[in-house]
């Protein structure tokens, strides 16, 4: 409990320096009229946050397309007034560096930084201030903050090779241009490799430069335990630091509002919450928002979702399982590993250890999510380093269950193992795959997830797994699996259209019919034709298709060239076969009403 009272001490004497929301100072403040933007006259800086932003990057200048071999950063100054960087801080991955002398960005204005033994060899593209022993920017990814001289963070960065888009320009020679300055923090949506034939424009106008507003508010996403009594409450995107950040904002229902709501800086993306009594076991309580917060470009936060949170219980074997996987990703995409809470336990993900195989080695174990993440009973999660990228790829109707991580375990193409661990080293749960297990009527297995057949198989035999199925995109993640087994009584009555009776005139109302199946086990392939009453082929509508156990096809009513046929009864025909053996045929009839104009 000491360590608590000492960590909000902390916090408050931080809050009192970024936030207004603090106590009365004899600061004045001023609104710029252009900017819109607050500015505090402490006798240090005439700058508020993001007036000077971080505009450029070069990250690996070697090998060069154009520019000098030199790591840059770019200022620039889009206020309509100067700024004095006296006293100011660049902080780079974990190493800070006080800027040197007194500089002053004028409005508009470039500044590029750099190690001063790159200074001369930027001098001819524009202001350069070097800096002594500055610290190397990482990269695959890392964090840039640009601070004032009382540490008020004015702009920040964390940037990632993923910005290059999978061009060749992340292997060094070109820069990370922003696009647009006035949407400060749109992370990978603001920023792009630069498209100048020298591979950047240190100290001019960004060659990316265009109107890219951010213009979609932000959101209260999840919550995670600090102590039994206090919670950070993250949000979708960085907040603006001058918002407001009163306790009065947040009310969790059975525990009231908060003593105390204090950011994390210096990202400003959560909250942290202290409340005045301990949280009771065994109960989930809700919180709920009505914080003025707004984001960097101003967008309000968006309320009326209600998060959940409960003091978490310690997992052990059977709690989770892993449901499914992808190992195989299409090109440009990624990998990814789908859990279910099959426990009726809170769980926290800093609670397990994951790890793979690597050169025939296990890999040493670490924190699924190290900051923590609370894991409901019967809820999804799909860890993967990029969620933007799986969900380009596949359909998910519940991206809320994507979490991304920094690491995952190596995941080699044809075989490897995944382990989870509680913190102790006791295995939670252990997958062996293989690129085998895929169905053998696949042509490729290329961006084929695995997916589990049911909760309670052993996940350590193989044949608890089969191939995603085709109709759903060959992967379903964050949802129920394509090839999870129904019950079904009999085979042959696998077959079901609705309605019975349709009409494609597009009225909007049963213009297609849909061909529902559910088989007895995953595996098969089919092919789905259609024929008139006189038995002549209409349309062929599926040919050798993976299926799911359960699935569904649509007809709008159209033959092999397009054009809707005569009205009248249609029989559909599905013919099924399993590499056992196994070849299944079932028919249904359908009346064709009507004809489209």
């Amino acid at each position: 409990m000491l360590y608590f009272k000492q960590f909000l001490i902390c916090k408050l004497l931080v809050i009192l320096f970024v936030s207004p929301a603090g106590p009365a100072t004899s600061q004045a403040s001023s609104r710029d009229k252009i900017t819109g933007m607050t500015y505090i006259d402490n006798g240090a800086t005439t700058a508020a946050p993001f007036d000077i932003v971080i505009n450029e990057i070069m990250v690996n200048p070697s090998p060069p397309a154009g520019l000098p071999e030199a790591e840059y950063i770019e200022l620039f100054n889009r206020s309509a007034r100067a700024a004095n960087l006296e006293n100011w801080t660049l902080t780079i991955g974990t190493g800070s560096r006080l800027l040197p002398g007194s500089v002053t960005i004028g409005p508009g204005d470039f500044l590029l930084i750099t190690n001063e033994k790159y200074q001369p060899l930027l001098e001819p593209y524009g202001d350069v201030l070097g800096v002594p022993a500055l610290p190397v920017l990482a990269k695959r990814e890392g964090t840039i903050i640009l601070r004032d001289a009382v540490a008020n963070v004015i702009s920040m960065v964390n940037y990632s090779d993923r910005w290059y888009g999978g061009s060749r320009k992340s292997e060094g020679g070109w820069s990370l241009e922003q696009i647009d300055p006035f949407n400060p923090c749109g992370g990978y949506t603001n920023w792009k490799a630069s498209t100048d034939s020298r591979g950047g424009t240190p100290g001019a106008p960004n060659s990316v430069a265009a109107i890219n507003p951010d213009n979609i508010p932000p959101e209260a996403v999840r919550i995670t335990m600090l102590s039994e009594s206090n919670i950070r409450l993250h949000f979708s995107k960085p907040m603006h630091p001058l918002s407001d950040w009163s306790a009065t904002g947040y009310y969790a229902e059975g525990a009231g509002n908060p003593l105390y709501a204090i950011p994390v800086i210096p990202f400003y993306e959560a909250v942290d919450l202290f409340f005045g009594s301990i949280f009771m076991e065994n109960t989930i309580y809700n919180l709920k928002t009505s914080a003025a917060l707004y984001d960097c470009a101003g967008n309000l936060l968006k309320h009326g979702k209600k998060l959940k949170f409960a003091i978490p219980e310690f997992p052990v074997k059977n709690d989770i399982i892993i449901n499914e996987i992808l190992f195989n990703p299409f090109p440009g995409g990624t990998n990814f590993i789908e859990l279910v809470n099959i426990s009726g336990k809170t769980l926290d993900l800093k609670q397990m250890m994951v790890s793979g195989m690597r050169h025939g080695q296990q890999q040493a174990p670490w924190p699924v999510v190290p900051e923590g993440y609370l894991f409901f009973p019967g809820e999804y999660l799909v860890l993967t380093t990029a969620p933007d990228i799986v969900m380009d790829h596949y359909y998910t109707p519940a991206p809320e269950s994507f979490l991304e991580t920094e690491r995952m375990p190596s995941m080699n193409i044809d075989e490897g193992r995944i382990i989870f661990e509680d913190l102790q080293g006791n295995i939670l749960e252990d997958v062996s795959y293989s690129s085998d297990m895929h169905s053998p009527l696949l042509t490729g297995k290329k961006g084929v997830s695995l997916e589990r057949l049911g909760y309670v198989l052993p996940s350590y035999r193989p044949d608890s797994w089969f191939s995603a199925a085709e109709a759903s995109g060959f992967a379903t993640p964050g949802y129920r699996n394509s090839q999870s087994s129904p019950s079904i009584s009999r085979i042959s009555n696998f077959l079901s259209v609705e309605p019975k009776i349709f009409a494609p005139d597009n009225s909007g109302y049963d213009d297609e019919v849909y061909i529902n199946y559910a088989l007895d086990k995953p595996g098969y392939a089919g092919n789905i034709n259609i024929f008139d009453a006189r038995g002549r082929l209409v349309r062929r509508l599926v040919r050798n298709e993976l299926l799911g156990t359960t699935g569904h096809y649509p007809w709008n009513g159209r033959d092999e060239s397009g054009r809707v046929p005569d009205i009248g009864i249609y029989i559909i025909l599905m013919e099924i076969f399993h590499p056992d053996g196994d070849v299944t045929t079932s028919r249904e009839s359908v009346v064709l009403a009507g004809r489209s104009n």
